[in-house]
Protein backbone atom coordinates (compact mmCIF):
# COMPACT_ATOMS: atom_id res chain seq x y z
CA UNK A 1 0.00 0.00 0.00
CA UNK A 2 1.33 3.30 -1.06
CA UNK A 3 2.23 5.85 1.73
CA UNK A 4 0.35 9.14 1.72
CA UNK A 5 3.12 11.42 2.65
CA UNK A 6 0.87 14.38 2.90
CA UNK A 7 -1.23 12.69 5.49
CA UNK A 8 1.84 11.56 7.41
CA UNK A 9 3.29 15.01 7.40
CA UNK A 10 -0.07 16.54 8.35
CA UNK A 11 -0.46 14.13 11.27
CA UNK A 12 3.12 14.81 12.36
CA UNK A 13 2.41 18.51 12.27
CA UNK A 14 -0.82 17.97 14.21
CA UNK A 15 1.09 15.88 16.78
CA UNK A 16 3.71 18.55 17.20
CA UNK A 17 1.03 21.18 17.54
CA UNK A 18 -0.71 18.99 20.06
CA UNK A 19 2.53 18.59 22.02
CA UNK A 20 3.11 22.32 21.99
CA UNK A 21 -0.44 22.98 23.11
CA UNK A 22 -0.16 20.40 25.86
CA UNK A 23 3.10 21.83 26.95
CA UNK A 24 1.89 25.37 26.79
CA UNK A 25 -1.46 24.99 28.45
CA UNK A 26 -1.30 21.74 30.40
CA UNK A 27 2.24 20.64 31.32
CA UNK A 28 3.64 24.12 32.01
CA UNK A 29 1.20 24.95 34.88
CA UNK A 30 1.75 21.53 36.29
CA UNK A 31 5.51 21.85 35.97
CA UNK A 32 5.42 25.39 37.38
CA UNK A 33 3.27 24.18 40.24
CA UNK A 34 5.65 21.32 40.85
CA UNK A 35 8.64 23.70 40.67
CA UNK A 36 6.96 26.12 43.04
CA UNK A 37 6.10 23.32 45.41
CA UNK A 38 9.63 21.96 45.13
CA UNK A 39 11.00 25.43 45.83
CA UNK A 40 8.68 25.78 48.80
CA UNK A 41 9.70 22.37 50.08
CA UNK A 42 13.36 23.28 49.52
CA UNK A 43 12.80 26.54 51.42
CA UNK A 44 11.08 24.68 54.21
CA UNK A 45 13.92 22.16 54.29
CA UNK A 46 16.49 24.95 54.21
CA UNK A 47 14.66 26.76 56.99
CA UNK A 48 14.51 23.50 58.91
CA UNK A 49 18.26 23.04 58.34
CA UNK A 50 18.89 26.58 59.55
CA UNK A 51 16.74 26.06 62.58
CA UNK A 52 18.47 22.74 63.16
CA UNK A 53 21.86 24.47 62.89
CA UNK A 54 20.65 27.23 65.22
CA UNK A 55 19.34 24.59 67.58
CA UNK A 56 22.66 22.76 67.44
CA UNK A 57 24.53 26.02 68.03
CA UNK A 58 22.26 26.80 70.96
CA UNK A 59 22.76 23.30 72.24
CA UNK A 60 26.51 23.67 71.91
CA UNK A 61 26.40 27.04 73.59
CA UNK A 62 24.22 25.59 76.33
CA UNK A 63 26.55 22.64 76.76
CA UNK A 64 29.57 24.98 76.83
CA UNK A 65 27.82 27.21 79.34
CA UNK A 66 26.85 24.19 81.38
CA UNK A 67 30.41 22.85 81.26
CA UNK A 68 31.75 26.28 82.17
CA UNK A 69 29.29 26.54 85.06
CA UNK A 70 30.21 23.03 86.19
CA UNK A 71 33.92 23.87 85.99
CA UNK A 72 33.41 27.13 87.86
CA UNK A 73 31.29 25.30 90.40
CA UNK A 74 33.99 22.65 90.76
CA UNK A 75 36.63 25.37 91.16
CA UNK A 76 34.50 27.23 93.69
CA UNK A 77 33.88 24.04 95.67
CA UNK A 78 37.57 23.11 95.49
CA UNK A 79 38.60 26.64 96.49
CA UNK A 80 36.09 26.69 99.33
CA UNK A 81 37.26 23.25 100.46
CA UNK A 82 40.91 24.31 100.30
CA UNK A 83 40.15 27.55 102.13
CA UNK A 84 38.18 25.66 104.75
CA UNK A 85 41.04 23.16 105.17
CA UNK A 86 43.54 26.03 105.43
CA UNK A 87 41.35 27.83 107.94
CA UNK A 88 40.94 24.64 109.96
CA UNK A 89 44.71 24.06 109.80
CA UNK A 90 45.39 27.63 110.95
CA UNK A 91 42.92 27.26 113.79
CA UNK A 92 44.51 23.97 114.82
CA UNK A 93 48.01 25.46 114.56
CA UNK A 94 47.01 28.48 116.64
CA UNK A 95 45.32 26.23 119.19
CA UNK A 96 48.39 23.96 119.26
CA UNK A 97 50.72 26.95 119.65
CA UNK A 98 48.55 28.40 122.40
CA UNK A 99 48.51 25.05 124.13
CA UNK A 100 52.29 24.74 123.78
CA UNK A 101 52.79 28.26 125.16
CA UNK A 102 50.48 27.56 128.08
CA UNK A 103 52.19 24.23 128.69
CA UNK A 104 55.66 25.83 128.62
CA UNK A 105 54.51 28.60 130.95
CA UNK A 106 52.98 26.06 133.28
CA UNK A 107 56.12 23.90 133.20
CA UNK A 108 58.29 26.97 133.81
CA UNK A 109 56.06 27.99 136.72
CA UNK A 110 56.19 24.47 138.13
CA UNK A 111 59.98 24.35 137.75
CA UNK A 112 60.26 27.73 139.43
CA UNK A 113 57.98 26.58 142.23
CA UNK A 114 59.99 23.37 142.60
CA UNK A 115 63.27 25.31 142.54
CA UNK A 116 61.93 27.83 145.06
CA UNK A 117 60.63 25.05 147.28
CA UNK A 118 63.98 23.26 147.00
CA UNK A 119 65.83 26.43 147.94
CA UNK A 120 63.47 27.08 150.84
CA UNK A 121 63.93 23.54 152.14
CA UNK A 122 67.71 23.69 151.72
CA UNK A 123 67.95 27.09 153.36
CA UNK A 124 65.78 26.02 156.24
CA UNK A 125 67.77 22.79 156.60
CA UNK A 126 71.04 24.70 156.60
CA UNK A 127 69.74 27.16 159.16
CA UNK A 128 68.80 24.26 161.39
CA UNK A 129 72.20 22.62 160.88
CA UNK A 130 74.10 25.84 161.53
CA UNK A 131 71.98 26.62 164.57
CA UNK A 132 72.63 23.13 165.89
CA UNK A 133 76.38 23.50 165.23
CA UNK A 134 76.43 26.83 167.03
CA UNK A 135 74.59 25.31 169.98
CA UNK A 136 76.92 22.30 170.09
CA UNK A 137 80.03 24.47 169.91
CA UNK A 138 78.62 26.78 172.56
CA UNK A 139 77.86 23.84 174.83
CA UNK A 140 81.34 22.38 174.31
CA UNK A 141 83.13 25.63 175.13
CA UNK A 142 84.99 25.60 178.47
CA UNK A 143 87.78 27.53 180.14
CA UNK A 144 90.49 25.44 178.53
CA UNK A 145 89.08 26.00 175.07
CA UNK A 146 88.63 29.70 175.70
CA UNK A 147 92.24 29.96 176.83
CA UNK A 148 93.35 28.18 173.68
CA UNK A 149 91.34 30.63 171.59
CA UNK A 150 92.95 33.58 173.33
CA UNK A 151 96.38 32.05 172.75
CA UNK A 152 95.45 31.60 169.14
CA UNK A 153 94.66 35.31 168.89
CA UNK A 154 98.02 36.23 170.49
CA UNK A 155 99.75 33.85 168.07
CA UNK A 156 98.09 35.48 165.09
CA UNK A 157 99.12 38.93 166.29
CA UNK A 158 102.70 37.74 166.57
CA UNK A 159 102.70 36.19 163.11
CA UNK A 160 101.05 38.96 161.11
CA UNK A 161 102.53 39.63 157.72
CA UNK A 162 104.25 42.92 157.07
CA UNK A 163 101.34 44.57 155.29
CA UNK A 164 98.88 43.40 157.95
CA UNK A 165 101.17 44.68 160.65
CA UNK A 166 101.32 48.09 158.91
CA UNK A 167 97.56 48.20 158.70
CA UNK A 168 97.22 47.42 162.38
CA UNK A 169 99.74 50.15 163.29
CA UNK A 170 97.84 52.64 161.16
CA UNK A 171 94.52 51.58 162.74
CA UNK A 172 95.99 52.02 166.23
CA UNK A 173 97.06 55.56 165.42
CA UNK A 174 93.62 56.43 163.98
CA UNK A 175 91.79 54.88 166.94
CA UNK A 176 93.87 56.77 169.53
CA UNK A 177 95.35 53.45 170.67
CA UNK A 178 91.98 52.28 171.87
CA UNK A 179 91.27 48.61 171.23
CA UNK A 180 88.04 46.69 171.71
CA UNK A 181 88.16 42.96 172.42
CA UNK A 182 84.94 41.16 171.63
CA UNK A 183 84.48 37.61 172.88
CA UNK A 184 81.87 35.15 173.97
CA UNK A 185 83.70 34.62 177.25
CA UNK A 186 85.12 37.11 179.74
CA UNK A 187 88.89 37.63 179.50
CA UNK A 188 90.85 37.67 182.71
CA UNK A 189 92.96 40.63 183.72
CA UNK A 190 96.06 38.60 182.97
CA UNK A 191 94.84 37.91 179.46
CA UNK A 192 93.95 41.55 178.91
CA UNK A 193 97.37 42.56 180.17
CA UNK A 194 99.09 40.11 177.84
CA UNK A 195 97.13 41.44 174.95
CA UNK A 196 97.97 45.00 175.84
CA UNK A 197 101.68 44.23 176.13
CA UNK A 198 101.63 42.35 172.83
CA UNK A 199 100.11 45.28 171.01
CA UNK A 200 102.28 47.76 172.84
CA UNK A 201 105.51 45.96 172.02
CA UNK A 202 104.86 45.06 168.38
CA UNK A 203 102.64 47.76 166.94
CA UNK A 204 103.21 51.01 168.85
CA UNK A 205 106.18 53.01 167.64
CA UNK A 206 105.96 55.75 170.24
CA UNK A 207 106.53 53.82 173.43
CA UNK A 208 105.24 56.78 175.44
CA UNK A 209 101.76 56.01 174.20
CA UNK A 210 99.72 53.39 176.00
CA UNK A 211 97.25 50.95 174.52
CA UNK A 212 93.81 51.07 176.12
CA UNK A 213 92.08 47.69 175.94
CA UNK A 214 88.41 47.24 176.70
CA UNK A 215 86.35 44.11 176.29
CA UNK A 216 82.79 43.35 175.24
CA UNK A 217 80.91 40.06 175.54
CA UNK A 218 79.31 38.91 172.28
CA UNK A 219 77.49 35.54 172.54
CA UNK A 220 77.08 35.36 168.76
CA UNK A 221 80.82 34.75 168.31
CA UNK A 222 80.52 31.19 169.71
CA UNK A 223 83.77 30.14 171.28
CA UNK A 224 85.71 32.98 169.67
CA UNK A 225 87.48 36.25 170.26
CA UNK A 226 88.13 39.21 167.99
CA UNK A 227 90.10 42.40 168.15
CA UNK A 228 88.61 45.53 166.58
CA UNK A 229 89.86 49.08 166.28
CA UNK A 230 88.76 51.82 163.94
CA UNK A 231 87.27 49.48 161.37
CA UNK A 232 90.16 47.04 161.44
CA UNK A 233 89.59 43.60 162.91
CA UNK A 234 91.39 40.36 163.61
CA UNK A 235 89.70 37.37 165.14
CA UNK A 236 89.50 33.67 165.61
CA UNK A 237 86.06 32.20 166.15
CA UNK A 238 84.16 29.04 165.36
CA UNK A 239 81.51 31.40 164.03
CA UNK A 240 83.90 32.43 161.28
CA UNK A 241 84.30 28.85 160.11
CA UNK A 242 80.56 28.25 160.25
CA UNK A 243 79.88 31.40 158.26
CA UNK A 244 82.50 30.49 155.68
CA UNK A 245 81.09 26.95 155.43
CA UNK A 246 77.56 28.36 155.05
CA UNK A 247 78.64 30.71 152.25
CA UNK A 248 80.45 27.91 150.43
CA UNK A 249 77.45 25.57 150.68
CA UNK A 250 75.03 28.27 149.52
CA UNK A 251 77.31 29.19 146.61
CA UNK A 252 77.56 25.53 145.61
CA UNK A 253 73.76 25.17 145.78
CA UNK A 254 73.25 28.52 144.00
CA UNK A 255 71.11 29.96 146.75
CA UNK A 256 70.23 33.60 146.95
CA UNK A 257 72.64 35.56 149.12
CA UNK A 258 69.77 37.79 150.23
CA UNK A 259 68.11 34.85 151.96
CA UNK A 260 71.08 33.41 153.76
CA UNK A 261 71.72 33.83 157.41
CA UNK A 262 75.27 35.10 157.31
CA UNK A 263 76.35 36.44 160.65
CA UNK A 264 77.00 40.15 160.50
CA UNK A 265 79.88 39.64 162.90
CA UNK A 266 81.79 37.42 160.47
CA UNK A 267 85.46 38.05 160.24
CA UNK A 268 86.31 40.70 157.68
CA UNK A 269 89.96 41.01 158.39
CA UNK A 270 92.96 38.74 158.17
Amino acid sequence: MPIDWFTVIAQAINFLILLWLLKRFLYRPIIDGLDARESKIAGVLADADNKKKQALELQNQYEKSLNSIEQQGTKIVASAKKEAELTAKNILDEARQSADILLKKRLAAMQQEISQSRQDVLQESMREVYALCRKVLGDLADNELESMLFEKLIQRLNTLEENQSSELKHALVNSGNRVLVRSVFSLSNVQLSRLQHCLQDKFVTDKQQTIEVTQSLVPQLITGVELTLNGWKISWSAQNYLTELQQQVEAALDLSPSNNNTDEHAESAN
